[in-house]
């Protein structure tokens, strides 16, 4: 029998960091080292810059974005292990090879996974050839989550403004793959002017791939296979109403059980906005207020 992989390939802000810790208090599946291993973006980006970034990611370890602490070093943490990973050429067949490293070294989970949020942004070729590669060795699951659409744009754009504040290896990476954001916008995520972010980019109808909800599933169920793709919505995941009916489905989906004692805590549906783990879902730095949503709805 093949081990399960688990994809969730966004959609950013909609609550992948505590899914990604519910599954794992549930031990259903771990990442190793880091939530999001991104090595299918830097195998299509083939960017030494962006390389370069990886390696130090993994080698030179800073204070976690969502925690504010230094990363714990899980079993899999090996620095020549993940140099070496990262050098050179990169392929399917390392990926595959670093999916069982991860499985031999968290036996306790039912499977391995990538929640990488980035490769929904990828093209769909290339995601229908990682398809192919990984099929003849894995048990590819694939799930990917949805919020409210003008409330997760708004909280990509307080995230872009909490990834600048936080550290200088966030803003380099947000200048290797902000494709040349101009100064306006740049301005307001310097001086955290979330609302005026907002408007500028509703304004000018400018937004981010992780808006197209029907796109981004037609490209993963056309690559993996629209059996393989299960969408959940963060709000009724979260909604102890719809329990039985999500999270059944959930379980049964990825034929492991999940219960609803395994949820971790979604600071974007709780009145806590300071939940162990969830830096990254500082996402308010302004109110969304009646009117911005109205003005969205329009565009969203």
């Amino acid at each position: 029998m093949k081990p399960k992989l688990l994809l969730n390939p966004g959609t950013g802000w909609s609550g992948t960091t505590p899914f990604y810790y519910t599954l794992r208090n549930a031990h259903f599946c771990h990442a190793g080292y880091k939530k999001e291993f991104h090595y299918l973006q830097l195998m299509h980006s083939n960017s030494d810059q962006f390389r370069e970034f990886m390696i130090e990611r993994y080698t030179q370890p800073e204070p976690d974005f969502r925690t504010g602490e230094l990363p714990v070093e899980t079993r899999d943490y090996d620095v020549k292990y993940y140099q070496t990973l990262f050098e050179g050429e990169h392929s399917f067949d390392k990926y595959v090879d670093h999916m069982h490293y991860i499985k031999e070294k968290f036996p306790r989970f039912d499977a391995v996974c990538d929640f990488s949020n980035y490769n929904v942004n990828l093209p769909k070729d290339f995601l229908s050839a990682h398809a192919k590669a990984i099929h003849p060795h894995f048990d590819v699951k694939v799930t990917m989550l949805i919020s409210d659409p003008i409330h997760r744009f708004y909280n990509e754009l307080g995230g872009q403004i909490n990834q600048y504040h936080f550290s200088e290896r966030k803003r380099t990476k947000m200048k290797m793959f902000g494709k040349n954001e101009d100064m306006v916008y740049n301005h307001y995520v310097r001086t955290k002017q979330q609302q005026k972010l907002y408007l500028y980019c509703i304004d000018r109808l400018r937004f981010s791939n992780n808006c197209y909800y029907e796109k981004n599933y037609e490209k993963l169920t056309s690559s993996y296979g629209k059996n393989r793709v299960l969408v959940l919505q963060m709000e009724k995941l979260w909604d102890s109403s719809y329990h039985n009916e999500i999270i059944d489905g959930l379980s049964q989906f990825l034929d492991y059980q999940v219960s609803p004692s395994d949820l971790y805590p979604n600071q974007y549906v709780s009145e806590n906005k300071n939940i162990e783990g969830l830096g990254d879902q500082n996402t308010e730095f302004e109110p969304l207020t009646e009117e911005l949503y109205e003005l969205g709805k329009k565009h969203l």
